[in-house]
């Protein structure tokens, strides 16, 4: 898929001999400094234009003295434009150009973007994706990080409408979400109370300048879940000039607008806004269509400079969304369901010659209502999360450096379900009802010492968390090292985790545990991985991971059948969990990534894992929810020229478990209850989606169109539904096929 590149350097002002200066400059990468070719360079006013060489380098001469306007382009990079005034000598220029949504800046940072990019030392498996990446992954129809972190290596999905994902065979409840250095588990707009609706996440990915996956063994410093860690960083504002970015896609619309703040531009402003439209789009393609779904968020952040050692920032993320069922039980159906959530997080930072120093201090808000036919509320709840954090990093001699923070949050939860009986033609009344509500506080402290040398690396990490209601505290160690022999690295260690379980989920349990006496679910964590540059551009990765867990939650008033009598076991009226799974997951991924700003660039990988529990409290053996033996996912982008790419993304996983009690097949459908859980499996899924991207450059703006084929093969994958057991045993309705073939366009206006 090589293609390529016309590289052409020229100039279309004519050579009259007139007196002038010349404008004369190279367009680099911001990140790497690293030149860039057959970029589009103009002059508004005398409208003409220049293609950058090999070197990256451009000139206009003669040019008379006056003032010019001065615009750069190229796919893949932010649009700039820049004033500029010719007096009596030479402008030699350097341009730089972040990726993706980035914003301009008139200094160049210098660092190293191997094809494989190390995280932290001795981290094995961190994938980053920089704005570009991100936006090239998102999806036209979706908009959306989250369907980015989808297509990265080890990550498992198999529901087209759902933003979450699964990663070594955790569950995504496990995967901490982190905006800003704050973690949030609201950052989806999500119907709470059903799977069925889809979700899509609360982030305009045109705010974001890097997402990051880590898995395995890692420090913990965010906070303290059970698996893999995603952290999405929101970039500041521009403080060159006011910006402005307008996008339509398949779903929705969206506006980005950025400037500098006061005179001295020492801060900047970000707001973005997003509106959904699918649910009007729906009833007009398709009028018989029953369920919708709406939603609209905004992002801000603030950042202003008080001296030139200290920052304040201010980051708020929004969103609401609603659901609406027009054919529905009368009963227990749901028709309308909304949820709303609301991050705001103030930030100072100080970064001294001998410490960097971080205060956080954030608020989360969410709470969301179901209903049903005639108005019967089927579940309610809030939540009111107040969080401190503090953190200090301070260089030591010889390589090494020592870190520490602490953290203190205060939680307010309230959760009421409900199911009702029909009696009459319109009136119910209440079957069973539960309600519970906690208020939890939890203080944590951690601290790393580090030392790095030219060829080694070494860290090593204590985190300690205590819960107000738990009966047991979190200590936490890590140790990670790496070395380099040649060119090949190696890295691996040793990490412990622990997740406090929701309140929420053991608020009735089937074994004597309450609330206030729960115990963290822990896992231990063991990781080698070996990397193997080719080239510059080019390189493999392998890993090996291991994984033990304890006190895992698992579902415990499903529906089965007694092995005893062979009759049913009726599920319970709400869901039921309890900390009595321990269990393993191993496996290995290979990677093959190319990192390159003209060619072919992207990442061929492989997984294989197997993930196993045992319940300590029935002696059940099988495999878990989310075990997923084979994974393949491919991504491929061909840059064609300064103005258009085209790529591919396809995943392929030999998919999860039919979470339940049931033998048969569900292709086609036969499916019926049984003792044994998680025998049967969904069948294979696979999904290719290709795309094109193509700019279109004006005087002072651009737009850049996007095309889409989601599912471009028309394969005919499945998820699992809430179904039914009929009287016979039978289970019905617990697949549900994904998307068809999908076609999608969306533009892209930037001024």
């Amino acid at each position: 898929m090589m293609a390529a590149l016309l590289l052409v350097f020229s100039s279309l002002l004519p050579q009259t001999g007139a007196p002038g200066q010349a404008i004369r400059g190279v367009v680099v990468n911001a990140k790497t400094n690293q030149p860039i070719a057959d970029a589009q360079v103009a002059l508004t006013e005398p409208s003409l234009s220049a293609r950058t060489d090999p070197k990256g380098r451009f000139e206009f001469a003669p040019v008379p003295p006056g003032e010019y306007t001065l615009t750069v382009s190229t796919i893949g990079y932010i649009f700039v434009k820049r004033t500029l005034t010719v007096a009596t000598s030479d402008l030699d220029l350097t341009i730089p150009l972040a990726e993706g949504t980035g914003t301009y800046q008139e200094t160049v940072t210098v660092s190293a973007d191997p094809a494989i990019r190390p995280g932290a030392i001795g981290v094995s498996a961190q994938y980053d994706l920089g704005s570009g990446a991100l936006a090239d992954l998102r999806g036209v129809a979706t908009d959306d990080p989250m369907r980015a972190i989808q297509a990265l290596p080890g990550v498992s999905t198999g529901d087209d409408f759902q933003a979450s994902f699964s990663v070594r065979g955790s569950a995504f409840r496990h995967v901490g979400i982190v905006i800003d250095g704050t973690p949030n588990a609201f950052l989806l707009h999500a119907i709470r109370g059903t799977t069925e609706t889809g979700s899509i996440s609360m982030i305009n990915t045109d705010i974001l300048s890097h997402a990051s996956l880590t898995s395995g063994a890692q420090p913990r410093q965010d906070g303290d879940w059970l698996g893999a860690t995603v952290q999405f960083d929101v970039r500041e504002g521009s403080r060159d000039r006011f910006g402005i970015r307008a996008a339509v896609s398949g779903t929705s619309s969206s506006g980005v607008f950025e400037g500098p703040l006061g005179r001295t531009r020492r801060g900047s402003w970000l707001v973005s806004i997003r509106r959904s439209y699918l649910d009007w789009l729906v009833r007009k393609i398709e009028p018989e269509v029953d369920s919708t779904v709406d939603f609209s968020d905004a992002q801000a952040k603030l950042v202003w400079d008080l001296t030139p050692r200290q920052q304040l920032q201010f980051t708020a993320v929004v969103g609401d969304a609603a659901y609406e069922e027009a054919d529905t039980a009368l009963a227990n159906g749901l028709q309308t369901a909304r949820s709303r959530s609301l991050l705001g997080s103030m930030t100072w930072r100080y970064v001294g010659e001998r410490a960097i120093i971080t205060q956080r201090v954030s608020a989360i808000v969410a709470d969301f209502a179901n209903h049903g036919e005639v108005g019967q509320t089927l579940a309610d709840g809030e939540s009111r999360q107040l969080v401190w954090r503090g953190d200090a990093f301070v260089p030591l001699a010889r390589g090494w450096t020592l870190e520490g923070g602490a953290r203190f949050e205060t939680l307010r939860q309230n959760e009421t379900l409900r199911t009702f009986t029909a009696t009459g033609p319109n009136t119910v009344m209440i079957r069973f009802e539960r309600t519970g509500s906690t208020s939890p506080s939890t203080a944590a402290g951690w601290s790393q010492v580090s030392w790095r040398s030219e060829n080694s690396g070494l860290s090593a990490g204590l985190r300690v968390t205590d819960r107000s209601t738990s009966a047991k505290g979190a200590v936490l160690p890590w140790v990670l090292a790496e070395h380099t022999f040649g060119p090949v690295t190696v890295r691996g260690g040793f990490g412990r985790s622990a997740q406090y379980q929701d309140p929420m989920l053991v608020a009735v349990a089937l074994v004597a545990v309450q609330p206030s006496d729960t115990v963290p679910e822990t896992a231990n964590s063991y990781d080698v991985g070996i990397t193997q540059p080719f080239s510059k551009t080019t390189g493999l990765q392998v890993n090996a991971f291991y994984r033990e867990e304890h006190d895992v939650l698992r579902p415990a008033g499903e529906n089965r059948v007694d092995p005893i009598t062979g009759k049913r076991i009726v599920e319970t009226p709400f869901p039921v969990y309890a900390p009595t799974l321990d269990g393993t997951s191993r496996g290995a991924e290979i990677v093959l990534m190319r990192r390159s700003p003209a060619g072919l660039s992207g990442w061929v990988s492989y997984s294989w894992s197997r993930t196993h529990y045992r319940d300590t409290l029935t002696g059940e053996s099988f495999d878990g929810d989310f075990d997923q033996r084979h994974t393949f996912n491919v991504f491929a982008q061909q840059r064609l020229s300064y103005r258009m790419t085209v790529s591919g993304k396809l995943r392929v996983g030999s998919n999860f478990p039919l979470a339940g009690y049931f033998e048969g097949t569900t292709v086609p459908e036969a499916l019926r209850l049984s003792v044994v859980r998680n025998e049967v499996r969904l069948p294979m899924y696979a999904r290719l989606d290709v795309r094109a991207n193509r700019t279109f450059t004006f005087q002072r703006s651009r737009l850049t169109l996007f095309v889409e084929v989601m599912n471009v093969l028309a394969r005919s994958n499945l998820r699992q539904t809430d179904g039914s057991i009929r009287l016979n045993l039978e289970a019905v309705g617990h697949v549900d096929r994904l998307l068809p073939r999908v076609p999608s366009a969306g533009v892209l206006f930037e001024f």
